[in-house]
């Protein structure tokens, strides 16, 4: 099946049977803010999230909480002839390293990006609290 049908039957399956799937995983990291997914003109796919901690920390959590949902997006991208082993932590964390991209700026709050550089900037309106943090104020 080429790239555009996968990216498509993706799309279609999506909201009923892979966000439920990303959901649970999301709340039981309690450590990401914000999440989502969104196509490109029917030839990107990203996963965006704002998240707090380690990067390969964060990586490995999602990695063995949702392998086939990263097996079937990261099947997607071209890499030529090679062919990523999600099952592997290594080649999952380098393969996410090296498609994050930083944001403009310098961070404020003194983060750092998946590299260990400053992080860019991003925007807190809650001062950079934790999920727990804000969780333990909403009684959750």
């Amino acid at each position: 099946m080429s790239a555009q049908a996968q990216l498509k039957n993706l799309e279609a399956i999506f909201a009923d049977k892979v966000q439920p799937l990303i959901e649970a995983a999301l709340k039981k990291s309690r450590i990401v803010h914000f999440a989502r997914v969104v196509v490109i003109g029917n030839e990107y796919i990203q996963v965006i999230t704002e998240y707090e901690g380690s990067h390969q920390e964060y990586t490995e959590f999602f990695r063995r909480e949702l392998t086939p949902v990263f097996a079937a997006i990261f099947s997607l991208a071209d890499m030529g002839d090679k062919e990523l082993d999600v099952t592997n932590p290594n080649a999952f964390f380098e393969f996410s390293k090296n498609r994050n991209e930083r944001s403009l700026g310098k961070a404020t709050d003194n983060s750092t990006d998946i590299n260990g550089n400053p992080s860019g900037w991003l925007f807190s309106a809650y001062d950079h609290m934790t999920v727990e943090d804000i969780l333990t104020r909403l009684g959750k």
